[in-house]
């Protein structure tokens, strides 16, 4: 107890030092919470926008389809995976998707085109493509007259496609014939040179079906969660009912599977954001060893006193990790009250950039922060330990001064 009083008594002994070491050990709890904040909810959002925009976090398809996508691997089972879907907690929205390449023209101009056929419905209550339309109107699941279609910005260009304009797709149908059809354009989706759906041509899923003759089939569930980070979770959990349903003949994957180049990519920032987080801890480091080195060059004849008086060696080393310990304690509290507020004002009004980031074919113009237990119990248990760790080397050489040599230094 006697320890613990000096060592609380030394840290305002020499209050310009204390308040230098407190200022350095704040700056960097608060840098490294603000990181790890802004850090996540960054990656939170493009994850969010990213996946929403059309991947959603989880897919179902046919086994192999996704390695090799093929017309004829189609799933009937809809209201089997409907059922199952259902009962699963966590899970969000779901809609089933058709798919298959086709040749769309307009008097001389002609184009690759992927036909995607969707629920309306279900799909604007999954994804975001009814927030994605340029100009015109989203495709009514409940009035589908004319052969309705809604085309990406790149088709609309190549074709000189306006809204009420008709085009021609040409495509394979299931059963081996060539499907082909007139339809209208009633939307055109919003896009750059970096869209996805550039060339997309989306119409109403029984629509779809009739014109690539795939009866009630369809080539993928598009899953939405409410929280994305279960994911790889949700993905094994939904490919265990479907076996226990005995459904064995399709796949469920992860977006991190889904769309691997992009995953890599956010995993080697967060690496990169490590070495910038290390970086800080070095610099926190060299400040509290600076000041636990002078402090003991400045009291080495205190220190010779009391191992004269007869203190043991080791009662002087936990006095001054006590100190390091009461210092990192209070730049702690003072760090996270700066950190929690700033991280709050950063996760509400965020920070815009100078130009904005095209991702996937949109635009992110801010990053904000994410207020979450780990931005600050990391920096919490990073500044701690390592205001103790560096006061270990200047500690064990205060104990074993040597008690005459330390009284001559007067």
């Amino acid at each position: 107890m006697l320890i613990l009083k000096i060592a609380f008594r030394n840290i305002f002994r020499q209050r310009r030092r204390s308040a230098f070491t407190i200022l350095t050990m704040v700056g960097g709890f608060v840098l490294f919470s603000l990181a790890l904040s802004i850090s996540e909810g960054t990656y939170a959002t493009v994850i969010e926008k990213f996946t929403k925009s059309y991947t959603g976090h989880l897919q179902i398809h046919k086994k192999g389809y996704f390695e090799k996508p093929s017309l004829y691997k189609s799933i009937t089972e809809y209201e089997i995976l409907n059922e199952q879907l259902k009962k699963i907690p966590g899970v969000s929205s779901w809609t089933p998707r058709a798919y298959s390449a086709s040749l769309a023209s307009k008097d001389k101009k002609t184009a690759i085109s992927k036909i995607i056929g969707i629920s309306p419905d279900q799909e604007s209550k999954t994804t975001s493509i009814k927030n994605k339309l340029k100009e015109g109107r989203y495709l009514n699941e409940s009035l589908i007259v004319n052969n309705e279609v809604i085309v990406g910005a790149g088709l609309a260009e190549t074709l000189k496609l306006n809204l009420g304009e008709e085009f021609v797709l040409v495509g394979q149908g299931a059963d081996g014939s060539i499907s082909n059809d007139i339809f209208k354009v009633v939307g055109i989706l919003k896009g750059d040179v970096f869209s996805m759906d550039r060339n997309y041509c989306y119409m109403d899923l029984k629509m779809a079906q009739k014109f690539l003759s795939l009866d009630n089939g369809f080539h993928e569930v598009t899953i939405v969660l409410n929280d994305y980070k279960k994911s790889e979770e949700m993905a094994l959990l939904l490919s265990q009912n479907l076996k226990n349903a005995n459904i064995t003949n399709m796949e469920v994957l992860a977006w991190p599977v889904l769309e691997k180049q992009f995953y890599n990519t956010m995993v080697f920032e967060k690496r990169g954001m490590r070495i910038c987080l290390i970086v800080i801890v070095i610099i926190v480091a060299i400040g509290v060893l600076n000041t636990v080195l002078m402090t003991i060059l400045e009291r080495t004849t205190e220190y010779g006193v009391l191992r004269a008086l007869g203190t043991r060696p080791i009662m002087i080393f936990w006095m001054i990790i006590l100190e390091s310990a009461g210092l990192a304690i209070i730049s702690i509290i003072l760090g996270f009250i700066i950190s929690f507020t700033i991280n709050y004002w950063v996760s509400i009004h965020g920070i815009d950039y100078p130009a904005p980031i095209d991702i996937g074919g949109f635009s992110i113009t801010t990053m904000y922060g994410l207020i979450y237990p780990g931005a600050f119990i990391v920096p919490t248990v990073v500044t701690f330990f390592t205001a103790l760790f560096v006061s270990i080397f200047p500690a064990v050489r205060a104990m074993r001064i040597i008690p005459v040599e330390a009284m001559r230094m007067s």
